[in-house]
């Protein structure tokens, strides 16, 4: 059985321009593992990137593929230019495969020319469109579809406040993701003329800021019912920033991706709902399509995972240890 060292959580969170982690795993006699490079935008933007850095490896011991991994990300979700320098590491290096998490899907078409011009198969993930220029158009394109789980929240969030009410959105970073989840939402609420809807800042996704941004709409808005999150992170920060106020019992919080920090603070009760992604499917996703290639096998050039709205009442320990089977023995939770 192929054996895979761990790596401790401040280590995985300690994301930087380089390359953080190196991972063999490959019995003895073995003497061309498939070399795969795994980037993501940032691993403090939720516990997701790391759930589907070792759901992937999870499901490659699982098929016995002898391989080696390397794990990179930039500091921060919007440093597309750092993203850009570490594709261009992992060509100069030589790999066989690549997963790319781009920190925003157009600041990424320099990257993914460059990978298909080097004749490197990848995988985009947290991305469901082909890119309509073939040239910057990834093997296989692998997510959760934003718009479909920002219309479940709003479904969620229109019907927790029984189509009636006032609602902040704290909003990511300029780009498709916020687009689709900011856009999905609204395109459901605008459906009850009685609720109303601000918008807050952008965050860049990051949760100290969403936390600020949250304190600043609770001290404009003292008539506010919800606020909605974009991410993990910033539902979160908007929900720290609830609880600080001492009002989580009286204005909801919402987060999107139902994440293992997510999942702790719905039972803790200062977030009140997110939208739950199956992640560890979408790692075992991109295992078979980098699998699927190197038997020349055909790859699916689309794959949609699929979601389900949890809130802090709900009981989904099945769906948890479903959605996090690989990750979990890994990361402790």
């Amino acid at each position: 059985m192929n054996t895979v060292r761990t790596l401790t959580r401040r280590l995985f969170l300690a994301a930087t321009t380089t390359a953080i982690l190196s991972v063999t795993a490959l019995p003895a006699h073995a003497a061309e593992p498939m070399r795969i490079a795994y980037l993501s935008p940032s691993f403090d933007l939720s516990d997701a990137w790391e759930r589907v850095f070792w759901s992937l490896q999870g499901r490659l011991d699982e098929l016995e593929i002898e391989y080696e991994i390397q794990g990179l990300a930039v500091a921060s979700h919007v440093d597309h230019a750092g993203q850009l320098a570490q594709v261009e590491s992992i060509i100069a290096r030589g790999v066989d495969y690549v997963c790319l998490g781009p920190t925003e899907y157009e600041a990424a078409i320099p990257a993914l020319r460059k990978l298909k011009e080097a004749g490197i198969p990848t995988v985009l993930y947290n991305y469901l469109e082909p890119h309509e220029d073939e040239q910057a158009r990834a093997m296989t394109y692998i997510a959760f579809s934003h718009l479909e789980g920002a219309r479940l929240s709003g479904e969620w969030a229109a019907k927790h406040l029984d189509g009636k009410g006032k609602i902040a959105i704290i909003q990511g970073a300029p780009g498709v993701t916020n687009d689709q989840r900011v856009g999905g939402f609204r395109e459901v609420i605008e459906k009850h003329p009685d609720i109303e809807v601000v918008m807050g800042p952008f965050t860049d996704f990051d949760r100290s800021k969403a936390f600020d941004a949250a304190q600043n709409l609770l001290t404009a808005h003292d008539d506010l019912d919800l606020i909605y999150g974009v991410s993990s992170t910033v539902g979160l920060g908007s929900g720290q920033a609830i609880r600080q106020a001492g009002k989580s019992d009286s204005i909801a919080s919402m987060g999107f991706g139902g994440t293992g920090d997510e999942i702790v603070a719905m039972r803790e009760g200062w977030l009140t709902a997110s939208v739950l992604r199956s992640i560890d499917d979408s790692g075992v996703a991109v295992a078979d399509a980098f699998v699927a290639h190197s038997k020349g096998e055909p790859v699916e050039q689309v794959w949609g995972g699929p979601f389900v709205m949890i809130d802090k009442d709900s009981d989904a320990e099945a769906l948890v240890e479903n959605a996090n089977r690989y990750s979990k023995p890994k990361m402790g939770r």
